[in-house]
């Protein structure tokens, strides 16, 4: 695997132009573009400067100039593993130096070339439904033939079991932080941001280490989420969820965007149902996906198995090897939950018969119980 090379020196430089108050990074960009280099900016002479900026900035700017760089806190991240990139690299991803509001230094552990290649957003709600982790898990298991590369935000909910689904189809996944890289939240994922790395894929933030979430981080971390990706699919979602704010930052930026249609009483089901009005492509497969974004031979492999990987093929495989009884409750069990009530009527067995049942077919991975004296297809 080929890394794309870093800039030690680019990083100290953006590090401390990104401290200046009032330079964002449109004004930074702009300077950039005159003064040639970002070593060329940093240096820039007094008469450069008065032609370029206001004197407020002007001042800030001679006054962070004036204490020089430091180069302490990168030698701190280079011992922890992280990599610190700069808009100058050759490493930062193509795709987000297309956006509005690209940043100029971001930090990232883990495989930096995983930012560059067939990426994938996938975004909903903290509150996911029994639906939703189901049409997640699907929906990456059918990308995988395009190697897709699944992104997402760590929080609970979608993005987790986005994640989860892209390690257990070996696929790789990079999880954008909204605080700092030393910060897991939500704190029971800090297993899945070790299992993204040892699998190939990376973690990435902004902010430097110790930053803390807040209000205004997230809406930040959702511009990279859309910017590094080819697409963001829609999982589930109120109105008014960072899960759209991504969505339309996705379609502002001229990306692809999908969207899991669901049941129109659900308010989950609000977010996808208003990006598909406004534009977004339904999805009820992988296919949808990867015929829209062209991935073209990917999307041929996945034709050329149609009847294989068919619903009913596989269901009928999974059912030759299990007994009658299994068999009898597993085809009466649907993908939305069920109580144990309703389940003894259409199935036709006793409780004791269909708890001894559930029991087995939880094992092999079929189904799930859940709170409430409930079960459902997996």
């Amino acid at each position: 695997m080929v890394i794309a090379e870093v800039s030690d020196m680019n990083a100290l430089y953006w590090e401390a132009l990104t401290s200046i108050d009032g330079l964002g990074s449109r004004t930074l960009l702009k300077l950039l573009s005159v003064a040639g280099s970002v070593e060329a900016l940093w240096n820039a002479s007094d008469a450069f400067l008065s032609a370029h900026l206001p004197e407020a900035r002007r001042t800030a700017f001679c006054r962070r100039r004036d204490k020089g760089l430091d180069g302490q806190w990168l030698e701190i991240y280079q011992r922890l593993g992280i990599q610190a990139v700069s808009y100058s690299d050759a490493a930062y991803p193509k795709l987000l130096k297309e956006i509005h509001d690209p940043p100029m230094l971001f930090y990232i552990k883990g495989n930096v070339a995983a930012l560059s290649g067939k990426t994938l957003a996938i975004v909903g709600t903290r509150k996911a439904t029994e639906y939703g982790r189901q049409s997640t898990e699907k929906l990456v298991r059918e990308l995988k033939p395009a190697n897709a590369c699944i992104v997402s935000g760590l929080a609970a909910g979608i993005d987790t079991f986005a994640h989860w689904a892209a390690l257990q189809n070996q696929l790789l996944t990079v999880a954008v932080f909204g605080c700092g890289l030393d910060v897991v939240t939500p704190a029971s994922n800090r297993r899945l941001a070790q299992e993204i790395i040892l699998q190939g894929g990376a973690l990435v933030s902004e902010y430097r280490l110790g930053s803390q979430p807040s209000k205004y981080s997230f809406p930040e971390r959702n511009r990279i989420v859309a910017g590094i990706s080819h697409g963001v699919l829609a999982i589930e979602g109120d109105i008014r969820s960072g899960a759209l704010i991504t969505a339309k930052l996705a379609l502002e930026e001229g990306r692809s965007v999908f969207a899991v249609p669901g049941n129109i009483h659900s308010p989950g089901s609000q977010g996808p149902l208003h990006l598909i009005k406004n534009g977004a492509v339904p999805v009820s497969c992988g296919e949808d996906i990867l015929l829209d974004l062209q991935w073209w031979i990917e999307y041929d492999c996945v034709k050329e198995n149609t009847e294989t990987n068919s619903e009913k093929t596989l269901f009928d495989n999974v059912l030759q090897g299990l007994s009658d009884e299994e068999r009898q409750l597993l085809r009466s069990i649907p993908y939305d939950p069920i109580s144990l009530d309703d389940l003894s009527h259409t199935s036709g067995l006793s409780f004791a018969k269909i708890n001894e049942l559930l029991t087995l077919l939880e094992l092999e991975g079929l189904i799930v119980l859940l709170p409430g004296a409930k079960v459902c297809r997996r």
